[in-house]
């Protein structure tokens, strides 16, 4: 069983700030199994300005976002991801020593690291446009380096993609070799495996290239 065992961390549940008691129309709804959450993201030049959320979670749960809400200050939307549920636990800690939470596994945290990575992803993204690859630029094989990411970011911010991932998950293109490109996107369950293989077979379609590969880097 999961507990919440520091001071610090039962007097954020008490009167932490990021938890509000109802959601708002700034929050979206988290679409990852295992969370009934709304999270809002308010950002100032790409960096985060305040994180609000309401949801019914564990104290566990509820205590780690708050954290993650005054961790998150300042930085960069674009490495969100990168607050690790270790970073948090111990931020919560009273003592180096002494742990915060006791028995977070690792099923916590890949839970975490979706939810860090739809936040990442999702949150305050561009607006959402129809895409369809230019013929006349000729062959999408044949096209130059820069050319090729730049139509595979348009690809992946496209309203065709989005409709794979229903509105929340948005993929983003890592790296690009050759033929084969690298994009980031949630791949660990069996639903997000198949909605990968969905968005590799529209790709290929779109840019009528067989050999074009799509690799997820979760």
């Amino acid at each position: 069983m999961i507990s919440v065992k520091s001071e610090r961390a039962k007097k954020l549940l008490e009167s932490g700030k990021a938890y509000q008691s109802s959601k708002n129309s700034f929050m979206r709804k988290c679409p990852l199994d295992g969370f009934d959450l709304y999270i809002g993201v308010e950002l100032d030049n790409g960096h985060v300005k305040n994180l609000s959320f309401f949801g019914q979670l564990k104290d566990y749960e509820r205590v780690l976002i708050e954290a993650l809400s005054i961790l998150a200050q300042k930085r960069p939307l674009a490495s969100l991801d990168q607050i690790s549920l270790r970073e948090c636990e111990a931020f919560l800690r009273d003592k180096n020593s002494e742990i915060a939470i006791e028995n977070l596994d690792s099923e916590v945290e890949n839970k975490w690291k979706r939810l860090l990575q739809w936040l990442k992803l999702s949150q305050h993204s561009n607006p959402v446009l129809d895409y369809q690859f230019n013929r006349d630029k000729g062959p999408f094989s044949r096209l130059s380096l820069i050319d090729k990411v730049k139509e595979l970011k348009a690809f992946l911010a496209s309203k065709e993609v989005e409709m794979i991932y229903k509105g929340s998950l948005r993929p983003e293109l890592i790296d690009l070799d050759e033929m084969t490109a690298f994009v980031q996107v949630p791949y660990e369950t069996d639903e997000e495996k198949s909605l990968f293989e969905e968005l590799h077979s529209l790709g290929v379609r779109v840019f009528s290239e067989e050999d074009l590969n799509f690799i997820p880097e979760p």
